[in-house]
């Protein structure tokens, strides 16, 4: 019976395995592609997107239908925006009936929306560290550097606000508690008043730069030291280092030598003695005056921190300093004094507000997390979590610490807690409306932290609280009044940032021997433009179009020069009308922009290309197939980008995707890595010399061969020049705004845009178009659209 029952069990398995296999056969996959889409693809696609061709990069002959995979439907978003732009099949294959077409996409176009809207929505969301450190400077009123003490957030789809990516690792939870303690302390102050610096003195006096007058160029005279370089100039006031953290006012008097032109300087602070975190305060005019200019500014020190200054744009001498004729800058008096904060700090006094008994205890404590965790947690709290902190709080009470150290203990805790760290978004239903909106406390949120990269101000907790926010009146009046609010600045410097990715205009250091005039101050003022650009834009609700193309920008001295642009003086920013051929207008001409896209050596069409479909027209491409070589562009000058870019064309795989990339990225070739204006390639072999001193210096480049920026888009439309380009783009509006649409929801709602927002886009373009795409029109429209409210 035993052997019987064996071989009846192997009997049933074999007819179990044959049904299985059976089944598998005739059974569909689970993610096999429905007849509609199978067919299209395999008339029209698949013949050159197979294993063998893989045109473009892309394989079609294995896509399957699974909704859940993102990179799945990414590549079906794809395939359905190249089939209705009639990018696909391309006009040399057999081309499909409109009624073909119409069909295919709009069944591909339904089956992505279901898929879209079956998902989950998070509902939670990791402060990043720019938003953590502005959330708590704003709730306790206070200035502390905490973002340099966490990692780096990961960015997606081109931001650090994408909660996908914004995870919590055990190194955020061990700077989370140092930090808080950090925060603390700087909010409760020091238990007396801090130690005070009042110095005013000639800088000839000063302790340390009187030291370092033998040992550097430098000339005494009466009143006053003389500089006459930037490099290593130790105009350093030692006796006006910090003894407490706080700010301080300063003030420099200082003017030309031996010069009657005006003069710059630049003003350092950190601990420039021992030269290790040293940052740049800002440039100052000098005016050709024989008389004192003062120079007056608040900063923020640190303990042993003080400023240094440097004259901006000076030779190095040629001789001995008492010997030596040409123009230095001389500082006279120097003036610190600081900490201005008041003692006890309005932090703490606003803390214990409605602690008054002289012994308090923990019923204070509770008056004052009755106060603090909704605004700490930016909603409405449940009675029983503040318990969790109260009674951290009352032990420490009940280990003799003092009140204030105990409930410093308390807030320890909630600034690591998760209603601190993470911003929840409740659902809200609203009756009649098949959508789930986020409830009007975390509306409040979503919009503070769009504007202002922080928590809701107590304005907006209290129309969140009363669910008056989402009302259309009320939201734009607040929208109005954040914009004018000075904490608008961090959308100025957080999106351009990443929008334009500006953050990583320190990324490459241009070659010294390529290009000599590139400079610290160079650098700066190239961000300072955009930022000043931007800026304009939005506050005057000038079209977004003029993003790409203007007749006007923003600049100093140093980058007017740079621009070859005459008449422009000083280190402050001013509004100039640009001549009528110039090419400058818009971002794209910005040396900022340049600059970031090139690798301080040389430019890349591809990398400049790819960079302007992304982040100017909204047409992202894929990665390069596996094995194709980069280009190196040839700084030796035997041949020229345009050449290399010609070689990696003739690659089929790489041709479809190029005939998009290379047309941006070649009229961009009029303007070299640094953003200068060019006709030519610099080369550090074959050309002619230049006749040319920079710094003091004979140039080593050579003239290359000669630069040609002209173009032909996909669509058969060429262009010349630089000018030409930015006019094609400009004609079509609306894809402009698509993408810029795009970018601020993706920064302000923390994900990427789905498909089931196309709509919702094309309703926010339309609205704005009938406002002549004005730029701060579209941040009203995007925020009073509805799926800035939605879940």
């Amino acid at each position: 019976m035993e052997g019987r029952s064996r071989v009846i069990q192997r009997v049933d398995f074999a007819v179990f395995l044959t049904v299985l296999l059976f089944f598998a056969s005739v059974v569909p996959s689970a993610f096999a592609i429905d007849k509609p889409l199978a067919s299209f693809l395999s008339d029209h696609c698949t013949s050159c997107h197979d294993d063998d061709t893989q045109k473009g990069g892309v394989n079609l002959a294995h896509l399957a239908a699974d909704w859940d995979d993102p990179d799945e439907v990414r590549i079906w978003s794809r395939v359905h925006d190249r089939v209705v732009r009639r990018e696909m099949p391309p006009k040399s294959e057999t081309q499909p009936q409109r009624t073909v077409i119409d069909a295919f996409s709009t069944h591909l176009a339904d089956l992505l929306l279901q898929a879209d809207r079956a998902k989950a929505r998070a509902s939670l969301r990791r402060l990043n560290r720019i938003e953590y450190e502005n959330t708590v400077c704003d709730l306790f009123g206070i200035r502390a550097a905490l973002k340099g003490n966490f990692p780096e957030d990961q960015s997606a789809f081109g931001f650090d606000t994408v909660g996908d990516v914004l995870t919590i690792s055990p190194e955020h939870m061990e700077v989370y508690l140092l930090a808080a303690d950090r925060a603390i302390q700087q909010m409760l102050g020091p238990d007396k008043r801090p130690p005070q610096i009042d110095v005013t003195k000639p800088l000839s006096n000063d302790s340390f730069a009187s030291r370092a007058i033998d040992r550097t160029l430098m000339r005494t005279k009466e009143g006053g030291l003389v500089a006459f370089q930037d490099y290593n100039c130790p105009l350093t006031i030692g006796d006006g280092q910090a003894k407490a953290t706080g700010t301080y006012r300063i003030r420099i008097k200082a003017k030309p030598f031996q010069t009657d032109d005006a003069l710059m300087m630049a003003v350092y602070a950190g601990d420039v003695i021992r030269k290790t975190g040293v940052r740049l305060v800002d440039y100052f005019d000098i005016p050709a005056d024989d008389q004192w200019t003062t120079i007056e500014f608040e900063d923020y020190l640190e303990v042993g921190h003080t400023i240094r200054m440097a004259p901006y744009g000076l030779v190095a001498p040629t001789q001995g300093p008492n010997r030596f004729k040409g123009p230095g800058l001389m500082i006279g008096e120097v003036s610190v004094r600081g900490p201005l904060e008041d003692w006890p700090p309005t932090s703490r006094t606003s803390l214990l507000a409605e602690v008054t008994s002289k012994s308090p205890g923990i019923e204070d404590a509770r008056k004052i997390f009755e106060r603090l965790m909704p605004r700490a947690f930016r909603r409405k709290i449940d009675p029983g979590e503040i318990e969790a902190p109260l009674k951290l709080t009352n032990a420490a009470l009940d280990s003799g610490r003092s009140f204030e150290d105990a409930v410093g203990v308390g807030i320890k805790m909630i600034l690591c807690s998760p209603g601190f760290l993470l911003r929840e978004e409740r659902p809200v239903e609203v009756e009649g409306r098949d959508v789930v909106y986020v409830d009007d406390e975390a509306l409040a949120s979503r919009l503070s932290y769009f504007l202002w990269s922080s928590m809701p101000d107590d304005e907006l907790l209290s129309l969140g609280a009363t669910g008056t926010l989402h009302e259309p009146g009320v939201l734009r009046q607040q929208v109005e009044r954040m914009l004018k609010d000075p904490r608008a600045d961090r959308f100025v410097q957080n999106f351009t940032g990443q929008w334009l990715n500006l953050r990583d205009i320190f990324f490459t250091e241009p070659d010294a021997t390529l290009f000599p005039e590139f400079d610290e101050m160079l650098r700066h003022s190239m961000v300072e433009e955009t930022h000043y650009y931007f800026q304009e834009i939005l506050e005057s609700d000038l079209s977004l179009v003029e993003f790409v193309d203007s007749d006007w920008t923003i600049l100093n001295e140093r980058l007017a020069a740079h621009y070859g642009l005459k008449g422009i003086r000083g280190a402050k920013f001013q509004h100039v009308r640009l001549p009528p051929a110039s090419g400058r207008g818009g971002v794209l001409a910005q040396a900022s922009v340049l600059k970031v896209t090139a690798n301080g050596t040389a430019t890349s069409p591809v990398v400049r290309g790819v960079w302007v479909l992304n982040n100017i027209l909204g047409q992202p491409t894929p990665p390069p197939p596996p094995n194709i070589p980069v280009i190196e562009p040839d700084i030796r000058g035997a041949s020229t980008i345009r050449e290399q870019v010609k070689k990696h064309r003739s690659i089929e795989s790489c041709a479809g995707c190029h005939d998009r990339i290379d047309p941006p990225g070649l009229a961009l070739e009029t303007f070299d890595p640094i953003g200068g204006l060019r006709k030519s390639y610099r080369s550090i072999g074959v050309g002619e010399p230049v006749n040319l001193r920079i710094k003091n210096k004979r140039v080593q480049y050579r003239i290359g061969q000669p630069v040609d920026s002209s173009g032909v888009m996909p669509d058969g439309r060429r262009f010349k020049n630089i000018i030409d380009f930015k006019k094609i783009l400009t004609d079509d509006k609306a894809s402009l705004a698509t993408c810029l649409t795009e970018k601020l929801l993706i920064y302000g709602l923390g994900r990427n845009i789905r498909f089931s927002d196309r709509g919702a886009i094309q309703e926010i373009v339309a609205k704005v178009a009938e406002k002549n795409y004005g730029f701060r029109s579209l941040i009203h429209e995007v925020i009073q659209s509805e799926t800035f409210r939605k879940r």
